[in-house]
Parts: structure tokens; sequence; C-alpha cells
């Protein structure tokens, strides 16, 4: 029994050492079934989770690697799309260190950027974590509060939508591999509900395209697995 104990707690162990932990996500969606059984890279690309009314939020993983660690690269992040967004705004944004390691924290976002700081902030209240979460999935009764990231039908890449913004600087990254990745398609994944309608769909892989990303992927589940 003394062996059986302690080999138990080794596999634990390393089950817990080695398991990546799913983030959690603003909105659950069931994806489309399909045949294709291409596994999604587990670092190195960054997700577009849309819902069926069309919200969008974005997730970007990073090597596990202290140059590009996520927390280092999604500070990075937010530097890069301030710096686009305030070029065509009036109304200038900036973070302050605290908001910036909140945000690097952070696996799914998606707010207005006009509220970034507002919403960042919310990490130093009590509960702030839950609060943030309810922000996110459009739960906490605030009707000034919106959640997902800013995205329509825009074919001018002059004048870029938020979304657009955030593809650009995800693009922008000091990061090579995620860049390459991000190029050559298999850095980018759209993950949708199967019940979206396709002009959701088709808007934002236009809103891709109008910026020059014209190769990603679609994630799915593999068919006959729920049955």
């Amino acid at each position: 029994m003394t062996a059986m104990s302690d080999v138990t707690v080794l596999l634990l162990t390393f089950f817990m050492l080695t398991s990546t932990f799913l983030s959690k996500e603003p909105a659950t969606v069931i994806t489309p079934p399909s045949v294709s059984t291409e596994k999604v890279q587990e670092t190195n690309w960054v997700q577009v989770l849309v819902n069926p009314e069309g919200k969008v939020w974005l997730s970007m993983n990073n090597d596990t690697s202290k140059n590009w660690s996520n927390e280092k690269m999604r500070m990075a992040l937010l530097d890069k799309v301030s710096e686009i967004y305030n070029e065509t705004h009036k109304n200038k944004v900036s973070f302050t260190p605290e908001q910036k390691y909140t945000f690097s924290k952070l696996g799914t976002f998606g707010v207005p950027l006009a509220q970034m700081g507002e919403f960042l902030n919310l990490a130093n209240l009590q509960e702030g974590q839950t609060q943030m979460d309810k922000w996110l999935d459009g739960s906490d009764g605030n009707p000034s509060h919106v959640t997902g990231i800013p995205v329509s039908w825009n074919n001018n890449e002059a004048t870029p939508n938020e979304f657009q913004m955030w593809m650009k600087a995800m693009r922008q990254t000091d990061n090579e591999t995620l860049a390459k990745a991000i190029k050559d398609g298999s850095g980018v994944a759209i993950k949708a509900d199967q019940n979206t309608a396709f002009d959701v769909i088709h808007m934002v892989m236009d809103n891709l395209q109008t910026i020059h990303m014209n190769k990603f992927t679609l994630l799915t589940a593999l068919k006959g697995a729920e049955e």
C-alpha cells in the first residue's frame, strides 16, 4: 500500500505540473462538427471568440519562455494597440503600469479601448475579478458597460475599427514565432458557435482580409465526439 500511495502521489504531481488549464471565456460556444483531426497549436496563436450575437473577444497565447511570456507580450500588445488607436482618435487612451499588469494577467479580453482603463481598475476592488468577469459576459447590469471588441463591416484599411486595430497590433508582435504563425494562418483561429449566422462570421473574416490577414483557421469539434 505504501508503494501504491507513492506512485499515486507521483502521478498526481506529474499531471498537475504538465497539464494546461483552459482560461475562462466570457461566452460559451458549441463549435460546429467536422472530420478534421488537425489540432490547434498550444502556443503562439490568437483566438477570435464570436458568440451568436456577433460579440467578439480575443486571447493571445505566446511561448512559455522568459523572453516571450504571455505577461510580457500582453503588456506590449496593450502599448501597441493604444498607439494605433491614438493615431485616428481625438480622445487618446493611455494606461498606468498597474493597469498594464492587470491586462497581462487576462486570458480573454474584450471591451472598447475607451472603457479599458475603467475595466482594468476593477481589479483593485474587492471581488474585482468577479466584477470583471460579469462585465465581460454582459451580466453586471450596468448599461454603460459595453462587452465585446467593437467590430463592424469595414473595407477601409486606413480607418480600422477596434477589432482590426487589435489584430494589427498582434501581427506586429516582437515574438517572431507568433508573427510568423499569424502570417501563415496557423496562428489565428476563429471560434464561433454552430448557430452563429454566416453573415457574422463573414464580417469577422472580411475584417481580417481588409488588413491583409488572409489566412486563418476555424475551430471545430470532431464529428461524432458527442455521440
